[in-house]
């Protein structure tokens, strides 16, 4: 962006929007920039988060991040979408042990799978992996669940494996099902959802918000998901796959 576009921006973020307000700026209101300072969304969304925002996300002394603290929900705020995007620089509010955890999973997650690697026999529907390994299915919320075993939006690492063993292997996964499951099978003496609560990690993810049909730019990983569901529910789209 040009330095009179980022002036603007800041300017108009100063005047309308306070200090302790939740930044949650929305795609239609990216758009609008986009097309007032005729820059690219991409650009308008980047700067507004990295540069304008940055300053109402840094955690102050008084109110420390933890691990298990809740994570924000909706808006550029919520996830970092840029292409230098960093997973330690973004995550250094863990602790150190977390941090290299989570490091190993996720790049392990991102690695290339080849086309035979659909994770399961048989694998049918429209709804098609966006990251190349081959995976379909017929339903929304599967398709969303694979997406996400190659880039993780949610973490949770076992609290109380790590409180009951020095264990140089805990539980650390990216699907809240599996976790509850291993919560009935390891903690039977503990109620699942405190367990899945008390491990949840916050955990500030990263992805990629340009649509890989149209090219179309979303904010967060929900809207990117929400987005690509319509591509696959269109019948002419369909046709087009066949």
């Amino acid at each position: 962006l040009k330095s009179e576009q980022k002036n603007f921006v800041r300017q108009w973020f100063r005047k309308f929007r306070k200090v302790d307000e939740h930044p949650h700026i929305a795609s239609e209101e990216i758009h609008a920039f986009a097309t007032l300072l005729k820059a690219p969304p991409q650009a308008i969304a980047g700067y507004i988060r990295d540069r304008v925002l940055i300053a109402r996300e840094e955690p102050t002394s008084e109110t420390p991040l933890s691990p298990t603290s809740p994570r924000p929900t909706g808006g550029i705020d919520a996830q970092r979408t840029s292409s230098e995007y960093n997973l330690r620089a973004a995550n250094t509010h863990l602790e150190p042990d977390t941090l290299d955890l989570v490091e190993k999973y996720v790049v392990g997650s991102q690695r290339r799978r080849t086309q035979g690697d659909g994770r399961r026999s048989v694998n049918e529907g429209h709804f098609k992996c966006t990251f190349g390994c081959g995976y379909r299915t017929r339903r929304t919320f599967d398709w969303r669940r694979h997406e996400e075993t190659h880039e993780p939006q949610e973490l949770w690492l076992c609290h109380l494996c790590r409180q009951q063993h020095d264990n140089g292997n805990p539980f650390l996964v990216n699907r809240k099902d599996k976790f509850l499951k291993h919560a009935r099978d390891s903690h039977k003496d503990f109620d699942e959802e405190a367990v899945l609560d008390m491990s949840r990690v916050n955990f500030r993810s990263n992805f990629d918000p340009i649509c890989p049909i149209c090219g179309e730019f979303s904010n967060t990983w929900d809207d990117r998901c929400k987005h690509i569901t319509t591509h696959y529910e269109d019948e002419e789209f369909q046709a087009k796959q066949r």
